[in-house]
């Protein structure tokens, strides 16, 4: 079966394209031919490209513009017409007329589009663009149910053409690691008494970067043992910086960067951080709950994820003196417990789910969904 993935682009801190890799990097390459149309890496990220192409997948990698990656599907497609699927990872508007696209230039294709957000507020041209994937569209994915009504429609997952795919984790990978625990700890001079809070992903305003610095000085107020690792880079670093200053907290907010090595981060902390604007089913928060570690959310990161006990939530409006008790009152700290059999059973495994897209790629193309 010949596939074409189309997603974002190859740098390691979207969440999208982990899932991606992840994906990819478990499917059964023996039955499926896959072709990965995505933008160039951005410069300050690595990228998941050689380990995509040494597990066999082709990658056709454009610039990373949204105008000039539509430009170089249309080009591709013009030419390339034998997929059995296209498998689409969209989380915007635009996406919408590209699904159309894709129809009218390879009609035999069967067309999988997969949510990645909740971006409020709805508005009327997201209404547009529900009934514009509803009308080209053969098959309906989401990161969670929250994702799917988000960017296909209210009632998307009472169709039987719509199902969730979750983003699940590598639980050879993400798994309560003391020695690792021990080893970043002792790497950034936490000592034995203090408490480390972190935070995974892009310093942008999807994460919404600066409220975290604010939660964290008053965290810090209430106990002053508090430090605060951040790994990641993004264009909000700098203001973040200023602002830790500006508060007083500027020796205690740690920049670790890009790190290629996630999971032993997230061991290291006692709690992880997650007040984001808005978000779809966030990878980073499956990861934390697959090392044992509590995490503390905002309410406009969507509830699918949170499988297990360790994950809070409060609204961005809840004061600050709230957050930190909160955080205070779930982060213990110590040793993580193994919650594995939570996430596994909820489907959050990643060889399980891989299985699960093979057999939804085998009936989008044996039967057909429209």
């Amino acid at each position: 079966m010949k596939i074409l993935m189309i997603s974002n682009h190859l740098g390691v801190q979207s969440g999208v394209q982990r899932y991606v890799q992840n994906l990819l990097l478990n499917l059964d390459l023996t039955r499926y031919q896959v072709d990965l149309f995505v933008g160039l890496c951005p410069p300050d990220q690595a990228s998941c490209a050689p380990a995509l192409e040494a597990a066999g997948v082709h990658i056709i990698a454009v610039p990373d513009n949204k105008k000039a990656r539509i430009r170089a599907l249309y080009q591709h497609l013009k030419t390339h017409k034998d997929y059995d699927i296209i498998h689409y990872h969209t989380a915007s508007k635009i996406g919408a007329p590209v699904c159309g696209m894709m129809r009218v230039l390879c009609p035999h294709a069967k067309i999988i589009v997969h949510s990645h957000i909740v971006y409020p507020p709805m508005t009327l041209t997201w209404r547009a663009a529900h009934l514009v994937y509803q009308l080209f569209a053969d098959y309906f994915l989401g990161c969670g149910v929250a994702a799917g009504r988000f960017v296909f429609g209210d009632h998307i997952d009472r169709r039987p053409n719509f199902s969730v795919a979750c983003n699940a984790v590598d639980q050879t990978r993400f798994y309560p690691n003391a020695a690792a625990r021990t080893a970043i700890r002792a790497q950034y001079g936490i000592t034995g008494t203090e408490r480390l809070a972190g935070f995974v992903g892009r310093l942008n305003h999807q994460k919404n970067p600066l409220y975290l610095i604010r939660v964290f000085v008053a965290m810090v107020q209430q106990d002053p043992r508090w430090k605060l690792l951040l790994v990641g880079g993004g264009e909000q670093e700098q203001p973040m910086r200023e602002l830790a200053a500006q508060l007083g907290v500027a020796d205690r907010v740690l920049f670790a960067g890009v790190q290629n090595n996630v999971p032993d981060y997230m061991n290291a902390f006692d709690l992880f951080l997650l007040p984001s604007n808005f978000e779809g089913s966030p990878v980073t928060l499956v990861e934390a709950q697959g090392c044992g570690v509590p995490c503390l959310a905002s309410t406009n990161v969507p509830g699918d994820g949170s499988v297990t006990e360790l994950v809070h939530f409060l609204p961005l409006s809840a004061p600050f003196e709230e957050w930190a008790k909160t955080a205070d009152s779930i982060a213990p700290g110590g040793p993580h417990a193994d919650y594995w059999p939570t996430l596994a059973a909820a489907g959050y495994e990643l060889k399980t789910a891989a299985h699960r897209m093979e057999q939804v790629y085998d009936k989008v193309a044996g039967e057909g969904a429209r």
